[in-house]
């Protein structure tokens, strides 16, 4: 064990206490008395008597070199004849030396391990330790300065090659063990197979617990409670879903129901979140129409106001600007000169002059002319509705002319106009923001449009701009392989969400969107794609009864019907049994964030001991491989 510990410096150790060399007192020589090996315990003049500096008199010298060739003698003596103490204790010591650099943190490839690194990492570390460590053994059992340093070389260039396949075989020759007695261990502690199957898969992952316990409480806060520990994971929980929905087990039903429940859930989810995010609670037509009856019940109070304080109306330069139009036909009528009918436009202004104008007088009252510029907005909407747009252009000249002479006549008009006006934007804002939906309308041009308006056309703007987009999430193809949430994701409606959602929202929409994406993804990756692993799945869950054995049997063939089902009992236990996999399963679906933590916490401290473990037992194991560099000549 001292050999082992002291990097093969043992025997020269005990041949210097045995000769009194650790107790000599200073010698009389100048070179000793006044250099930095002299004195009593002198560290460093041990290393320097060790390495074969002349002692301070012959009879010591001779001492030391008696005390070395029988402790020498001592050894080789062991070597023959007590091979298994001396191989106890050359293993004693490898473990404590390689537990203790571990420990210090010292050992390299145990700092690897501690770090998570894969094979390549931790056999280029255990390749560097090797290295020092076959040095230092080479070092320790030469003789002189020049054999220390010739086998230093030999000891690192052997104990590098030793290191760097030490982790490739200890993981192989752990792996065929785990292999061999998994199936007959696993049935009888489930629980601890599943912890090790949950921390491959924490791993996997490349989250802690801590995080993933917050990335499913961010979700339960949002309104998400059945987002699930294997969502949380990423690929690695989906993947790890796979096996419990495709093999036979207790848990198979209750996850692919709580799956496909999930699914179906994902439109009145979607609906839900896009309402919110745009604070949009009701459909654009009864906001709408609600803006309309509000727009209504303040227009009559306002213009009854008006009409109240208001006095006679010139229309006189109303009819001028029809008769720029229409004078040619009011020659006609007064002095005719052909067949010729008026076009729509004329027949327009004509039906508007005729409410104004009998050619003889005019109307001089507010609200007989206010009458008409109702009539008027009638005549120009239906014009609109109607593609006619150039009999609508001459109708709104018209109409300027109507409003500023209501202004003249009531100063209260000018107010109830703006105000009328003002709410009318807002209604439009609706229709804009419906507009703006389409994949023909550039994101930037909309977000241009939504910035140049006031916050209530912005509110109507998104109310007008999501409800198409509720109604396409709700009126998609219903079923578990519909994912609604991926047509929210397009790099448009990305930009659009940002900027039209309601204050403080788009981040929290952005991520229940993506969370929804997530889990349709789970869903898939667990219940998707080709049903051929569940029916060879279920074929040999139903296949428990091998016709070969009951006919070795009858045959007397004993020794085959007893190999048969030896096989077939194998063959049921290989890999993870259905136990483990439903309580793998069931883990997997929590989605409690708590119980998440507290179940990961634990499989994450056991694969830190775990780690550990492995750590001090490859230290160990290069310790014990290096120590047999020690006498490389």
């Amino acid at each position: 064990m001292a050999d082992t510990l002291s990097f093969g410096l043992a025997d020269e150790m005990a041949a210097h206490a045995r000769s009194g060399a650790f107790s000599v007192q200073k010698p009389d020589d100048d070179y000793y008395e006044s250099g930095i090996y002299a004195g009593k315990y002198n560290p460093l003049g041990m290393i320097a008597r060790t390495l074969n500096f002349p002692f301070e008199s012959e009879t010591k010298n001779a001492d030391y070199d008696r005390a070395l060739a029988e402790e020498r003698a001592i050894d080789q003596s062991d070597s023959t004849n007590r091979v298994a103490q001396r191989l106890s204790g050359q293993i004693l010591g490898g473990i404590t030396g390689g537990v203790g650099l571990a420990n210090k943190g010292l050992s390299a490839s145990a700092n690897a391990i501690n770090k998570g690194k894969g094979l390549a990492g931790v056999s280029l570390a255990s390749a560097k330790e090797g290295a020092i460590l076959g040095g230092l053994q080479g070092a320790g059992s030469g003789e002189g300065f020049e054999d220390r340093a010739k086998n230093f070389g030999k000891g690192a260039f052997i104990g590098a090659g030793i290191g760097s396949v030490l982790p490739s075989v200890a993981t192989g020759v752990s792996g065929a063990f785990k292999g061999a007695t998994a199936p007959l261990v696993a049935p009888f502690r489930p629980a601890a197979y599943t912890d090790k199957a949950m921390g491959t898969y924490l791993r996997r992952s490349g989250k802690t617990p801590d995080e993933i316990a917050s990335i499913m409480k961010l979700a339960a806060d949002d309104g998400q409670t059945m987002y699930t520990m294997a969502d949380a994971m990423g690929n690695a929980g989906q993947r790890a879903l796979v096996p419990v929905t495709r093999t036979p087990n207790d848990a198979r039903q209750e996850v692919t129901d709580f799956l496909l429940r999930r699914q179906m859930g994902q439109p009145q989810r979607l609906a839900n979140a896009l309402a919110e995010g745009f604070d949009a609670p009701q459909t654009s037509e009864r906001v709408s129409r609600s803006l309309t009856e509000a727009r209504g019940i303040e227009a009559n109070k306002l213009y009854g106001a008006a009409r109240k304080e208001a006095g006679a109306v010139n229309v006189t330069p109303i009819l001028d600007r029809i008769d720029e139009t229409l004078s040619p036909g009011v020659n006609k009528m007064l002095s005719p000169r052909d067949n010729i009918g008026n076009d729509t436009i004329e027949g327009a202004l004509s039906r508007v002059r005729k409410m104004i104008s009998d050619s003889n007088s005019q109307v001089t009252d507010f609200s007989t002319l206010f009458r008409a510029k109702l009539d008027l907005d009638d005549m120009i909407t239906r014009a609109e509705a109607q593609g006619a747009g150039n009999r609508a252009h001459y109708l709104s000249q018209v109409k300027r002319e109507v409003d500023r002479a209501l202004e003249n006549a009531s100063p209260a008009y000018r107010t109830a106009n703006d105000t009328f006006r003002t709410r009318s934007q807002v209604i439009d804002a609706i229709d804009a923001g419906k507009a703006a939906k389409s994949g023909r309308v550039r994101a930037e041009d909309s977000i241009e449009q939504y910035r140049g308006m006031t916050p209530d056309q912005q509110q109507a703007f998104r109310s007008g701009y999501v409800d198409p987009i509720i109604a396409d999430v709700e009126s998609a193809a219903m079923g578990p392989a519909t994912n609604r949430a991926r047509t929210l994701t397009t790099p448009k409606y990305e930009q659009e969400f940002q900027e039209f959602a309601a204050d403080g929202r788009a981040q929290q929409l952005g991520a229940r969107i993506g969370r929804e994406n997530r889990m349709f993804e789970t869903n898939n990756a667990a219940l998707g794609n080709s049903r051929t692993m569940d029916n060879l799945g279920d074929i040999d869950d139903m296949a428990n009864f091998d016709p070969a054995v009951l006919s070795n049997l009858l045959s007397g063939n004993f020794t085959q019907a007893a190999l048969a089902g030896a096989r077939q009992a194998f063959n049921a236990g290989k890999g993870m049994p259905p136990r483990v996999v439903e309580r793998v399963g069931r883990q997997l679906i929590e989605t409690n964030p708590e119980a998440a933590r507290e179940a990961l916490s634990r499989v994450s401290s056991q694969q830190v001991s775990r780690d550990r473990l492995r750590a001090m037992i490859l230290g160990s194991m290069l310790q014990n491989s290096n120590a047999g560099v020690a006498r490389l000549k």
